[in-house]
């Protein structure tokens, strides 16, 4: 599945500045610093960064595309150090500029120069980044890094943001693109954010590379190989998206390791800043309880979701044995069972067009805005078809409801007895609004509260109901 040739970024035209060196130099560090975020790992432990992350820097006048990359190794044998070099070298090749970042603590490491070599012979312009240099004798003393025989050197700290300012100038020379004559609109204007989200091996970087058209994520079949949140903009059919990688989450009880861990955190942090989560299944193994502790979490952050039943091409062409597979997921996601199930395979594309109609359409529930003539019209069907439980011998009467917010939507009814409606009857209520108005593919919130009531008692679906006093 290829985008359109006219990619946001494209469209945008920003240069693009690539951060290279070796592993544990700060260009994860340096990456959060520019772009304002916490989407870069920053850990200890070398090789955290694997694929490459692009965040659009909007500071003292200046507007670029930066690229973070993982540490180059040229062959050290680092668990994925050759897709890591392979993901580096294609960075570079879009690159407009490179930003070197060495290590001040460190000193020159000879490896240093073979990397300075390396980028020069990639033809690109290029100044070096000297990081951690938190202290005044570490930026007066950078004689030994001349020795590259490159003018352009800098004494920074991504830690504190130090010398920031002389770096953005003297590359704002070389790249005048870098200061925008107009206004360039907000990063997130008009974009639709989906998260792929998942146990680790069921194709999740797959997916995301066949939708870009590219290898952009390292895939491979060791659980783990994606160890952090990627967001990558992509354009289809005139639409704009972000479409966002994350690390494979297991069970607690098996997810021992640091980095796993906090990925995993990470994970569910791209939940809160996503309109849709693509809940991605391996079709060739049956669902698991871990699946269904996903699709919770999915519902607890709020977001509009689409299971994509991943790897169809492994389930038997035995009659009914497709149908099977999918009689199984629903009934172990059946609390989401408003969530469209989309048959996908990352390997010949299949499912992929379906898909992203059903993104489009749970989208569009997750912001769907219900007239509060049609909403209590809907109210009093369900009454009628339903009542609500009364209260010893006193009849229970809903008044009226209003949506009080989308994304998801969030609708608030008025009752003599809020303390009368039971998880059972809200989820009575949830089943109507869904008749009545579709909202398929987003979760729905439902409160009650009482007419003269400023305590609200509120009841969410699927959630327990709290005791009235």
């Amino acid at each position: 599945m290829k985008s359109d040739p006219d990619t946001p970024t494209q469209r945008a035209k920003l240069p693009v500045i690539v951060l290279v060196g070796r592993t544990n130099v700060g260009k994860s560090t340096l990456f959060n610093r520019l772009t304002r975020t916490r989407r870069a790992l920053v850990t200890p432990v070398p090789g955290t960064t694997r694929d490459r992350r692009e965040g659009e820097v909007r500071r003292d006048g200046y507007h670029f595309l930066l690229v973070d990359t993982g540490g180059m190794g040229f062959g050290i044998t680092h668990p994925f150090s050759a897709q890591v070099e392979a993901q580096i070298a294609t960075a570079v090749q879009s690159a407009d500029f490179i930003w070197l970042v060495l290590d001040a603590v460190d000193g020159l490491n000879p490896f240093d120069h073979d990397l300075h070599r390396w980028v020069i012979r990639c033809g690109k312009p290029c100044s070096v980044l000297v990081n951690k240099a938190d202290n005044p004798a570490r930026r007066a003393d950078l004689s030994e890094y001349y020795r590259l025989g490159i003018e352009d050197i800098f004494p920074v700290s991504a830690l504190h943001g130090s010398g920031l300012e002389d770096v953005l100038e003297a590359t704002g020379a070389a790249l005048p693109a870098m200061r925008p004559a107009d206004a360039a609109p907000a990063p997130d204007a008009g974009l639709l954010k989906v998260a792929f989200v998942g146990r680790p091996n069921v194709g999740k970087s797959s997916l995301v590379n066949h939708i870009l058209g590219e290898a952009r994520m390292i895939v491979a079949p060791e659980p783990g190989t994606t160890r952090e949140a990627v967001d990558t903009s992509f354009s289809l059919y005139g639409r704009d998206y972000v479409l966002i990688d994350t690390a494979g989450m297991r069970r607690k009880a098996r997810t021992k390791e640091y980095l796993e861990k906090i990925g995993v955190l990470q994970s569910l942090g791209v939940l809160n800043r996503v309109q849709v989560a693509v809940l991605v299944l391996d079709a060739s193994e049956a669902p698991a309880v871990q699946d269904a502790r996903i699709a919770n979490q999915i519902v607890e952050h709020g977001r509009a979701v689409v299971v994509a039943m991943n790897k169809w091409d492994r389930v038997g062409t035995q009659r009914g044995q497709g149908k099977s597979v999918e009689e199984q997921a629903g009934w172990r996601l059946r609390f989401i069972d408003y969530a469209a199930r989309v048959r996908t395979c990352a390997l010949d594309g299949s499912g992929m067009e379906h898909l992203f109609r059903e993104i489009e359409k749970a989208a569009a529930q997750f912001k769907r805005q219900i007239q509060t003539a049609d909403l209590n019209r809907m109210v009093q069907a369900a009454v009628l078809r339903n009542p609500p439980p009364a209260k010893s011998r006193s009849e229970t009467r809903i008044y009226y409801g209003v949506q009080m917010g989308n994304g998801p939507p969030v609708f608030r009814f008025y009752t003599n007895h809020p303390a009368q409606m039971s998880e059972a009857y809200t989820r009575f209520f949830d089943s109507q609004l869904r008749y009545h108005f579709g909202l398929k593919g987003t979760p729905v919130r439902i409160e009650w509260r009482g007419r003269r009531e400023s305590r609200q008692t509120s009841a969410r679906f699927g959630s327990k109901q709290a005791p009235s006093r």
